[in-house]
């Protein structure tokens, strides 16, 4: 297949071929007749250039690379395969410039029929003065108004298309770079999604693709970059503004790094924005972000950056950030994104939710949540660093969903996923990466229908192999692999917290409002009546050896998790607290550090020493914000797992006569806030979800995936907020 690029010298001048591009698609088609087992095709395209009188030295260039003002000599080899004659067809010639997507008909050629087995290469010439430089794919599309009824047209394109199959060629097959004379760079176009606001921060560093389409080699210093940003729509507020100045106010230079080269290479610009004179204008108040209210709206707007030749000459390129205006509010929240898009960068348009019941799960890079929408409950799977939705998968007709639990194999890169819904069923996922497939995709759902029933709690055992269900039906265990009831526990009521189960005895452990029981597969069991209502999960240490929950009346207990047929061992009790309401726990070993949280948002901090109880006990102030909490505490553990590095914890604080919700991230010691940086300054942590300015009724508890240092919390109203963790790595 013939493929070269030809090129013919004239001297002295250039061939105009616009009078004879124009001829040709003037040139008035005279349809064919169709013929009983017609086939032609396409065999090859060849692309010639003419070079017309610009003084550039082109021993370096290739035969691959012209001249902008050359002509183009496009050819393509068409062939009857058939065993009878063909008559008249026509052959349309096209371009694509594969930058900018700029696509145009180079003009039609008609063959007047051919024989058997005969070939004939229509011709068209096109002139190029008026294109951009840039990179062009050439095709050709032989008989496109199938006169013929040609009875394998797959192959009447060049290059061939998806339809051929295994001969299927890539679209960029038949190209030819066309150059400017001088310094000239494509068009620009972002490498990587870039999220303008993150963590409360503007993002400074972005890279951008670039062609090198002049014909002088390219280097950082023979390239400028400058940023300017503009606000609202109308004028005067559309006019740009440097981002940087000098002390007399002329734009002042970004910082970039530049890998390009020479003529018709690609390369990239890593570029450096500085906000410096967007900031003086935008930045919190001191007395603002002293206070950790981080919250504000800004005006729509626009940033363009633009890169141009230091010496003045050639044509520059922008890029614009965001796209369309859809900046709406800068630095509104600390978010490292939203679902459904609506907190920082958001045109009109987005999604709504009207609902949340139940905390996400993550596994594997993903988050699964579940919100409510005008269809039903839907369990969304989200990206955890950029929210991108990979896909949904809906509640079976009319029913509720309870919060899902999820696992990943890396070794098969595949997810499991596992939900209750109002139903009484579990439902079993499977996310599988296919093209033409849901992400979600069902693999079972539990054989009876008496498990799930009001608040259900689902826990995964250590070893993965076992679903532990906690409702108003009782308790269950189920297998992971095909949901078979492995195991019922309904004859003491409701579950009223969720259960905890040890892979080494198959102890199952839950609370049913004032008792604990711990079952042994045999039947036999201990319990625990503490006269006093369970309001936390109930918790293992790593090993395995201690069960740990907390009170309605403050008091925190530890069990022992060998179960002993009659009355549960107690191994430590304390009362750090007026009441618990949530509590989390980091373990390495036989010991664990416990923290809790009451109703009125005191937090406790208490060691555990398996073999002498608890000990060092801390509580918080209560000036710290939240003034109340109704769920527990979230860690993000240190590096070796025997502490947390920082907890999260969610409630309501009041403003005046009314109430909000926020999120509060406090150190290990409940001494001071935790600080996250907003716009270069430290300031406390502290988060308040606001939609046009009305803020939810309240958030869930948050979770954490230590995977990526990533925190993620539920509101009330459906929405689900991101958080970079990478500051506390």
């Amino acid at each position: 297949m013939l493929e070269a690029f030809a090129v013919e010298k004239v001297s002295g001048r250039r061939i105009r071929a616009a009078g004879i591009v124009a001829s040709l698609v003037a040139i008035l088609a005279i349809g064919g007749l169709a013929v009983a087992g017609a086939d032609i095709s396409v065999e090859s395209l060849q692309i010639g250039l003419v070079e017309g009188p610009l003084q550039v030295d082109r021993t370096t260039l290739g035969l691959d690379k012209g001249i902008v003002g050359d002509t183009v000599r496009v050819s393509a080899l068409v062939k009857n395969d058939a065993t009878v004659a063909v008559g008249e067809f026509e052959v349309d010639f096209f371009f694509t410039e594969i930058i900018s997507g700029e696509h145009g008909r180079l003009g039609t050629q008609v063959v007047s029929g051919l024989e058997p087995g005969e070939e004939k290469r229509p011709v068209v010439l096109f002139d190029t003065s008026a294109l951009l430089p840039g990179i062009y794919a050439f095709s050709a599309d032989a008989d496109p108004r199938d006169a013929l009824g040609d009875t394998d047209p797959c192959d009447n394109t060049a290059p061939r298309g998806p339809c051929a199959g295994a001969t299927a060629e890539s679209s960029d097959k038949y190209t030819l770079t066309l150059l400017r004379e001088g310094r000239h760079i494509s068009q620009l176009a972002v490498r990587d999604p870039f999220p303008t606001c993150r963590m409360g921060r503007l993002q400074t560093s972005l890279t951008v693709n670039v062609y090198n389409v002049g014909t002088e080699t390219l280097s950082g210093s023979d390239l400028a970059v400058y940023g300017y940003y503009r606000l609202g729509l109308t004028a005067p507020a559309n006019e740009f503004a440097p981002l940087v100045t000098d002390a007399s106010g002329n734009p002042v230079q970004l910082s970039k790094i530049v890998s390009l080269g020479d003529p018709g290479k690609s390369g990239f610009i890593i570029i450096t924005l500085n906000y410096d004179a967007f900031s003086r204008l935008f930045a919190p108040r001191s007395d603002v972000a002293n206070a950790g209210d981080v919250l504000g709206r800004a005006n729509p707007v626009q940033i363009r950056i633009t890169v141009q030749p230091a010496d003045g000459s050639g044509t520059s390129q922008d890029i614009f950030l965001p796209d369309q205006f859809a900046l709406s509010q800068f630095y509104s929240t600390v978010d490292l994104w939203t679902f459904p898009a609506k907190s920082s960068c958001c045109s009109e348009g987005c999604i709504t939710t009207t609902s949340v019941q139940v905390e996400p799960a993550v596994a594997g890079g993903l988050v699964f949540h579940v919100a409510k929408d005008a269809s039903g409950d839907t369990l969304h799977v989200l990206k955890v660093r950029t929210g991108e939705e990979k896909g949904t998968w809906s509640a079976p007709s009319g029913r509720t969903l309870t919060g899902p639990i999820a696992t990943y194999d890396a070794t098969t890169a595949a997810y499991r996923v596992f939900v209750g819904a109002s139903d009484g069923r579990v439902y079993a996922l499977e996310g599988v990466e296919k093209e033409e497939a849901a992400f979600l995709v069902d693999l079972w759902q539990s054989a009876t229908s008496d498990i799930v029933k009001g608040e259900t709690h689902l826990v995964l055992s250590a070893d993965g192999a076992k679903i532990i269900v906690g409702s108003e039906n009782g308790a269950f265990v189920l297998d992971a692999a095909n949901g078979q009831a492995l195991r019922k526990v309904t004859q003491y009521g409701a579950v009223t917290s969720a259960p905890a189960y040890v892979d080494s005895t198959g102890a199952l452990w839950i609370a049913t409002d004032e008792i604990v029981r711990g079952i042994l597969p045999s039947g036999g069991e201990c319990t625990y009546d503490l006269q006093d209502r369970v309001t936390t999960d109930l918790l293992k240490n790593q090993r395995e050896t201690a069960l740990f929950f907390g009170t309605q009346s403050g008091l925190l207990h530890a069990v022992d998790l060998a179960v002993k047929v009659g009355t549960c061992t107690q191994l430590a009790e304390t009362d750090p607290l007026r009441s618990v309401v949530g509590m989390s726990l980091v373990s390495a070993d036989d010991d664990a550090v416990i923290y809790l949280a009451s109703d009125i948002g005191e937090m406790a901090r208490v060691e555990y020493d398996h073999g002498r109880g608890f000990r060092n006990t801390t509580t918080s102030t209560r000036r710290l914000e939240p003034s109340a909490v109704a769920v527990g505490p979230t860690l993000l553990a240190n590096a070796a797992g025997d502490d947390a590095a920082v907890m999260f914890v969610s409630g309501q604080m009041r403003e005046g006569r009314t109430t909000r919700p926020i999120l509060q991230a406090w150190d290990r010691n409940l001494e001071k806030y935790e600080s996250v940086t907003v716009w270069a300054t430290a300031v406390p942590f502290l988060f308040k979800p606001e939609d046009g300015g009305t803020a939810p009724a309240s958030l869930l508890r948050p979770i954490i995936d230590p995977e990526t240092f990533t925190l993620l919390v539920a509101s009330s109203d459906g929405h689900l907020y991101a958080f970079d963790l990478s500051q506390f790595e």
